[in-house]
C-alpha cells in the first residue's frame, strides 16, 4: 500500500514538474534553455530534473501525456443531452481546453507552436494521439451503436481538434473556440446523421 501511494505522489510530482518545464520551454524556446536553466526556473536542481526526466524532450513529452486534456475522461464523465448528436457530444469534450485557451491564449499558442516546430515532439504528440484515440473510443462505446463507430468517431474528433489547433496558430485574430466550432460544424454538414445511441 505504501508503495502505491508513493508511486502516485511521484507521478503527480512528475506531471506537475513536466507542466512547469513545458511552460519554460514554450516561452523561451527549446533550443535557448538548458536542462539546468529549466530546472532553476521551476525551482529544482539539475539532479532532481534528471531524476524525473531523461532529457528536455522527455519533460515535454511527459507534460503532453499528463495534460488535463484527457478527452476520454471527459467523455466518460459526460451524459448525453436529448437530441444531441455524437459530434456535438465530442465537441463538448474539448471545452476544458477551449476555456484554458481563452484564459491564457498566448501560453497555449506557445506550447502548441513548440510541439509543431520540434520534429521529435511532434512525433510524440502524434503517438500520444494514437493512444488517446483508443481511450476515447472506449469511452465512446456506450454512446455508439458499435465499436467501429466509436473508433472512427474518436479518430475524427481528435483529427478535427488538431486541425483546429494548427489553424488557430495561423489565425491570431481568432479564438480557438471559433476555429474549433467551425471545424465541427463543417464535419456536421458533411454528415448530419451522427446520432447518440439512446
Amino acid at each position: 500500500m505504501g508503495n502505491v501511494v508513493r508511486d502516485r505522489v511521484r507521478e503527480k510530482m512528475k506531471a506537475e514538474l513536466a507542466q512547469q518545464a513545458y511552460a519554460v520551454f514554450a516561452e523561451r524556446g527549446m533550443e535557448n534553455v538548458t536542462a539546468q536553466q529549466a530546472a532553476q526556473a521551476i525551482g529544482i536542481s539539475r539532479a532532481t530534473f534528471f531524476r524525473y526526466f531523461s532529457s528536455k524532450e522527455d519533460a515535454v513529452v511527459t507534460a503532453l501525456r499528463s495534460m488535463n486534456v484527457h478527452f476520454s475522461g471527459m467523455v466518460a464523465s459526460m451524459s448525453s443531452v436529448s437530441g444531441e448528436s455524437l459530434l456535438e457530444l465530442l465537441r463538448r469534450s474539448f471545452e476544458a481546453t477551449v476555456v484554458a485557451a481563452e484564459q491564457d491564449p498566448q501560453s497555449m499558442r506557445d506550447r502548441i507552436e513548440l510541439v509543431w516546430s520540434t520534429p521529435a515532439l511532434r512525433s510524440s504528440w502524434q503517438e500520444s494521439r494514437r493512444e488517446q484515440q483508443m481511450s476515447l473510443a472506449q469511452a465512446l462505446s456506450p454512446f455508439c451503436a458499435n465499436h467501429r463507430l466509436a473508433e472512427t468517431s474518436a479518430l475524427l474528433a481528435l483529427t478535427l481538434f488538431d486541425h483546429a489547433l494548427v489553424r488557430w496558430l495561423d489565425s491570431p485574430q481568432r479564438t480557438l473556440r471559433e476555429v474549433l466550432d467551425e471545424a465541427f460544424d463543417f464535419a456536421a454538414m458533411i454528415d448530419d446523421k451522427w446520432a447518440v445511441k439512446s
